[in-house]
């Protein structure tokens, strides 16, 4: 049984959709069915389409990989979160290349915003009345009902790359890392995506299409929203179900599942964030910007 030798591990509404749609596609990299599976994310347990029992369970979803696949790889962008899961990753899968994909923090707390919204993780439609709900969430307080991970709700930690990136870097050697900006995958797309394959040693498969991957969207019916989205107590009764007919049930549960979801959303154009809390967010993550920009070895100015 092959075992992973690398991880899309975030961040969420940063391209990693994308990534792991064209990757999947190869003909020599095997990814299961399933993403997001944060097998790692001890700390997220409600974040986890399947109820993984050992490590065998979790390897069970890489069956398929045969000879012809030289990567094999999952994506789960809550990974960069977790304060568990590089720990983890590190013991067992050492040799892994860690591959992930950021962005400007205002940018993406908008979007993931936006997102927590149609998953109803999120209640405050206003983003800047999120932002200030934040020390009162620290306290168990105003959280949505559906909300999985209250801490995944705290827009300012989530933003701070920086902080993150530098904890991932204490696992796995600077070697094993590959990180991209959002605005280099969407604008050069292919040159991304062949560096990324000569990364992970895999050759090119002469790709030219790249069609855009998980858009911003919302949903068509609350009712059906509040069916695919329920609150964490019913979710984890029915992760106790299906569990007990095993890892390649679920799987299929969640294939199935995300397909029918799918079809009760539609694509919109997200609204522009305000310029004046545009430049209050932007004051504040910008001393992270730096760490990360030092972190990274690149020139961050642009998101400033």
């Amino acid at each position: 049984m092959k075992e992973p030798n690398f991880f899309i591990v975030g961040a969420p509404r940063c391209g990693t959709t994308a990534l792991y749609s064209y990757l999947s596609e190869h003909p020599n990299i095997f990814m299961p069915g399933v993403k997001e599976l944060n097998y790692f994310a001890d700390d997220f347990p409600n974040m986890q389409k399947i109820a993984f029992r050992s490590y065998n369970d979790y390897l069970r979803l890489f069956i398929k990989a045969n000879e012809q696949h030289i990567a094999e790889g999952e994506a789960s962008p809550f990974y960069l979160f977790s304060q568990t899961a590089f720990k983890k990753m590190a013991s067992l899968a050492p040799e892994a290349k860690i591959i992930l994909s950021l962005r400007n923090p205002v940018d993406f707390i908008h979007s993931y915003h936006r997102l927590n919204l149609s998953l109803l993780r999120e209640d405050e439609t206003s983003l800047e009345k999120a932002w200030d709900l934040q020390s009162r969430r620290r306290q168990g307080e105003c959280l949505p009902k559906n909300v999985r991970e209250p801490e995944l709700l705290l827009y300012e930690e989530v933003g701070q790359f920086g902080k993150y990136v530098e904890n991932l870097f204490s696992f796995f050697p600077r070697n094993q890392i590959k990180v991209i900006l959002l605005e280099d995958l969407t604008t050069n797309t292919r040159v991304v995506y062949e560096d990324i394959l000569a990364f992970l040693g895999v050759p090119s498969d002469g790709r030219k299409d790249f069609p855009r991957v998980n858009a911003n969207f919302e949903n068509k019916s609350l009712f059906f929203a509040k069916v695919f989205h329920p609150s964490p107590k019913t979710y984890r009764l029915f992760m106790k179900t299906i569990s007990l007919f095993g890892v390649k049930f679920m799987r299929n549960v969640s294939v199935l599942y995300n397909r029918i979801e799918r079809l009760n959303t539609t694509p919109i154009s997200r609204e522009k964030i305000n310029p004046h809390l545009r430049i209050r967010l932007m004051e504040y993550f910008q001393p992270d910007i730096e760490k990360l920009s030092s972190l990274i070895d690149r020139d961050l100015s642009i998101w400033s």
